[in-house]
């Protein structure tokens, strides 16, 4: 765990700093940022353990200050589909200060990590004492619609080939790395999860990693990723035609 997560926990101006580099909470004044910290409270979770469970009472906001979160639900056979992959300054479990009931997903720690949780009344609360904060959960859920509609439209019109491009670039984005050999993508991901969050099946993923490897656009270790040519992962995800991709 970082420092500043350590120092997060016990220290309300370290706290009230760390929110001031969150996109959400950046433009909001010094008296604003001041009332969310005092009304943080501090999680510690250690390597899988969980932060909520779907289908509990959503009775706070969360917010990621260190280490890594993976959102999660269960099919009916009872496997584990990943939504969503959590870095720090990342909002999330926010069904409760949206009005909902319950969590509709979990969220498990991937190693130890550090959530600062606000409570869903005082979220509310907040949202009828500084306006500034309404705006910034105005454009918040502005931008998770966008991002929800370009999901789902990712998944209703393009290839497989695409999704998974649009997949490792979105990684790499958050959490990749600059080595000598190209972008690391800095998290163990297996290649059920990489499925899981192009919306894929296994067999089909898998597949396509190894032509990518193949080919020299990635290097697909056992659960790690790097990409060597970023230039054709992006044609391949923009559907470029230069990109010569073919759908497996």
């Amino acid at each position: 765990m970082c420092d500043h997560a350590h120092a997060i926990v016990n220290n309300i101006d370290k706290r009230v700093a760390f929110l001031g580099t969150v996109p959400l909470f950046r433009h909001l004044s010094g008296d604003t940022l001041n009332a969310i910290a005092g009304r943080m409270r501090v999680l510690q979770v250690e390597d899988g353990d969980f932060v909520f469970l779907a289908g509990t009472r959503a009775d706070a906001v969360n917010l990621l200050a260190g280490g890594r979160i993976k959102v999660i639900r269960e099919t009916e056979a009872g496997q584990e589909v990943i939504l969503r992959m959590i870095q720090p300054g990342d909002l999330f479990g926010g069904a409760g200060g949206w009005g909902e009931e319950r969590y509709p997903a979990s969220a498990v720690a991937l190693g130890p990590a550090v959530v600062l949780r606000l409570p869903a009344r005082a979220f509310t609360a907040l949202i009828g004492e500084h306006p500034d904060f309404a705006m910034a959960v105005i454009h918040q859920l502005a931008e998770r619609l966008r991002l929800a509609e370009r999901r789902i439209e990712e998944l209703q019109t393009q290839r497989v080939e695409r999704r998974l491009a649009h997949t490792l670039l979105r990684l790499a984005d958050k959490v990749g790395v600059k080595t000598d050999q190209g972008i690391r993508i800095d998290l163990p991901l297996s290649r059920q999860d990489l499925a899981d969050l192009a919306g894929t099946t296994l067999s089909t993923a898998s597949r396509t990693l190894s032509t990518w490897d193949q080919r020299g656009l990635i290097a697909a270790g056992r659960e790690r990723v790097t990409i060597l040519n970023p230039h054709q992962l992006v044609a391949i995800a923009e559907d470029l035609p230069e990109a010569q991709a073919t759908d497996p």
